[in-house]
C-alpha cells in the first residue's frame, strides 16, 4: 500500500505552492549519479567547534548563537531554567533530523559532493534535541535527504519513496561513529547510546537498527534507548516485537518499552505518532497511524505513561516543551523562523529564551481503534487550553511537533534509562 509519508510530503509541498510532478524523471536519473560520501558530515559532533549544539547554546551555520535555556510556565508563575553543562556525560545520542529541505539541490546529486548545514536543518534539530543535549553527547550527521518536492513526485509516479543517497549517509555516519567515538577514552569500554530520529529520521533509523543492532548482542547491549517518533514502527498485535521471523514486524528483537516491575525499561524503543483528535474519533485515512499489514499495528509507546509504570493505554499528564522565536530566529515577516515551512499555523513562545515547557499542560493516552484487518494506534493528545492549532482533520495531525508535545516527559524518561543503563554496566 502507499505509503502516509508519501501522502504527508504531497500535502506539505502543496501548502509550500509547490508543484510536484515537473521533478519527477529528472530527479530520478540525477540520484542514480551519486557516490557515497567522502567522510560523515556532522551538524553535531562533541569534537567540532563549529557543533550545531554544545556548551548550552544552538549554534546556526552564519555562528550566531541562540538559547538553549527554558522558560517554566507552573502554577501561575514563569521561572527560567538553564541547560545542564557539566561531566561528561556517560551516554551519547545519535540523532536524525525530519524532512526540511524542500528543493532538491544538483549539485549534491552527482557524484559525492558533501552537504553543508543550513537554517532548517539546524533549526529542527535545536527544536526537537536541545532539551536532551544535557543528558548525553550529541552526535547527528547531515545527510542528503529525500526532499519534499521528490517525495511528492515519487508518490505521483509509483517510485522509489526515499530515493536520494540519504540513508546510506546516515549508516556512514553510525559505523563511523561505533568505530571511532563509542568507545569511552577514559576507560577503553564502549558507552551507551540513545538512538533519535524523526519522520524521514525514523525511517532512516529503523533502517540503521534493523542493519545494525536489531539481534546484535554486541550493539544491544550498549543501546539504551531507541526513539523513533513520527515513523512507522509495526509490531504484531499482542506482541512487542516480531519475535525473528515476521518479515511484517519493523524489529524483530527489539522491544517496545514497557513498564518493568523493578524500574525502567532499557534496549527498547519508543515510537508514537501524536494526533488531537475529537472525543471517540480516530485519525483520518492515510494516516502514519494506521497498520500496514493485516494481524499488526503501528506501535505507540506514552513515555509518561512507562515513566510513570502505568498501563499502555493510561491517560498521563503530558509535558509540553515547545521552541520559542529566538530559538528558531523568527522575525516579524516570519515569526516562525527558520521553521516557517514545517510550522505553518503553529503559534510560538515570544521568551528570549529557546524553549517555554508547560509542566502537565497537555494530556495523552494511546489509544486504539478498528481490527485485527484494520486498525489505527496513535498518541491522542487532549489540548484543554488550546496551545496548539487542530490539525483534527490532517492525516499528518501533530507530526511537527511530536517530539515537542511531551519533551518533558520523554527527557525524564530517558534520564532514568541512562541512569539505569550505567549503574547496570
Amino acid at each position: 500500500m502507499p505509503s502516509p509519508f508519501l501522502a504527508i510530503a504531497a500535502t506539505a509541498a502543496l501548502t509550500v505552492t509547490l508543484g510536484a510532478a515537473p521533478a519527477a524523471t529528472g530527479s530520478s536519473l540525477s540520484l542514480s549519479l551519486t557516490a557515497p560520501l567522502a567522510a560523515p558530515v556532522w551538524l553535531c559532533h562533541p569534537g567540532l567547534a563549529d557543533s550545531a549544539c554544545g556548551d548550552g547554546t544552538g549554534r546556526y551555520p552564519d555562528g550566531s548563537t541562540v538559547p538553549l535555556s527554558t522558560t517554566v510556565a507552573a502554577g501561575g508563575s514563569l521561572s527560567v531554567e538553564q541547560p545542564a553543562v557539566g561531566p561528561e556525560p556517560p551516554v551519547d545520542c545519535f540523532y536524525v533530523y525530519p524532512t526540511v529541505d524542500i528543493l532538491p539541490n544538483p549539485a549534491l546529486m552527482i557524484g559525492s559532493a558533501a552537504p553543508s548545514a543550513r537554517d532548517d536543518e539546524v533549526a529542527v534539530l535545536l527544536a526537537q534535541l536541545g532539551p536532551l543535549t544535557g543528558l548525553c553527547r550529541v552526535f547527528a550527521p547531515l545527510y542528503r535527504q529525500s526532499t519534499l518536492l521528490q517525495l511528492a513526485a515519487s508518490g505521483l509516479t509509483g517510485g522509489d519513496p526515499y530515493p536520494g543517497p540519504g540513508f546510506a549517509d546516515v549508516q556512514q555516519a553510525w559505523d563511523d561513529y561505533w568505530a571511532h567515538d563509542n568507545i569511552d577514552r577514559a576507560t577503553g569500554e564502549r558507552r551507551g547510546v540513545i538512538v533519535l530520529g524523526h519522520s524521514q529520521g525514523s525511517v532512516a533509523v529503523e533502517k540503521l537498527l534493523q542493519h545494525s543492532v536489531d539481534g546484535n548482542p554486541a550493539a544491544t547491549a550498549q543501546l539504551v534507548s531507541a526513539v523513533v517518533l513520527g515513523g512507522q514502527v509495526q509490531v504484531p498485535l499482542g506482541a512487542t516485537a516480531g519475535g525473528g521471523a515476521d518479515p511484517a514486524s519493523t524489529f524483530q528483537r527489539l522491544p517496545l518499552c514497557e513498564p518493568q516491575a523493578d524500574g525502567v525499561p532499557t534496549g527498547c524503543v519508543i515510537t508514537y505518532s501524536s494526533y488531537g483528535q475529537p472525543s471517540g474519533g480516530a485519525p483520518v485515512a492515510g494516516s502514519l497511524a494506521a497498520n500496514l499489514d493485516p494481524g499488526h499495528r503501528i506501535a505507540c509507546v506514552n513515555p509518561s505513561a512507562v515513566l510513570a509504570g502505568a498501563a499502555a493505554d493510561a491517560t498521563t499528564a503530558l509535558d509540553p516543551i515547545l521552541p520559542t522565536r529566538t530559538l528558531v530566529r523568527g522575525s516579524l515577516l516570519a515569526p516562525n523562523g527558520a521553521l516557517s515551512h514545517l510550522l505553518i499555523g503553529y503559534t510560538l513562545p515570544s521568551d528570549p529564551t529557546g524553549y517555554r515547557a508547560t509542566p502537565g499542560g497537555l494530556g495523552g493516552h494511546c489509544a486504539f481503534a478498528g481490527d485485527a484487518t484494520a486498525n489505527t494506534s496513535w498518541l491522542q493528545v487532549d489540548d484543554p487550553s488550546g496551545m496548539l492549532p487542530d490539525t483534527s482533520t490532517s492525516a499528518l495531525g501533530l507530526h511537527v511537533v511530536d517530539y515537542n508535545v511531551d519533551l518533558g516527559g520523554l527527557r525524564a524518561l530517558l534520564a532514568a534509562q541512562a541512569a539505569r543503563w550505567a549503574h547496570t554496566r
